[in-house]
């Protein structure tokens, strides 16, 4: 699913997720993981510039791998440092707790390609 690179499309697309998955037990963490890597897309990728975010959700059998394609950017996925408390910045630690794997790569295009799976 493409969706443009705004805020209003975290929503679409943690719709879609449950509308594809139905009422499961992963259900809830795919919306919340998707919502945090869809963020990033629209707060932090080139796509943010009038561009477009690719959602993808695979059936691998004992696992569910999620894919958010964006037109990359100056920085990559990466846990906030600091002890500071904030009410941001939070999504990359999310997905890494609740993931069985993560993990981002950037084709020769530079789309960055940030996935996640989960069991």
């Amino acid at each position: 699913m493409s969706l443009s690179a705004v805020p209003e499309s975290v929503g679409q697309a943690r719709r879609f997720v449950a509308e594809v998955l139905g009422d499961t037990d992963r259900t809830a963490t795919a919306q919340l993981l998707i919502s945090e890597a869809c963020t990033n897309s629209v707060k932090h990728s080139d796509s943010r510039h009038g561009g477009s975010f690719t959602l993808t959700l695979f059936d691998c059998g004992s696992s569910l791998r999620c894919e958010v394609i964006d037109a990359g950017g100056p920085t990559v996925p990466a846990r906030r440092q600091g002890t500071e408390l904030r009410d941001h910045g939070h999504g990359i630690v999310l997905i890494e707790a609740l993931a069985a794997r993560s993990g981002y790569h950037t084709d020769e295009s530079g789309r960055l390609h940030t996935w996640f799976e989960l069991t």
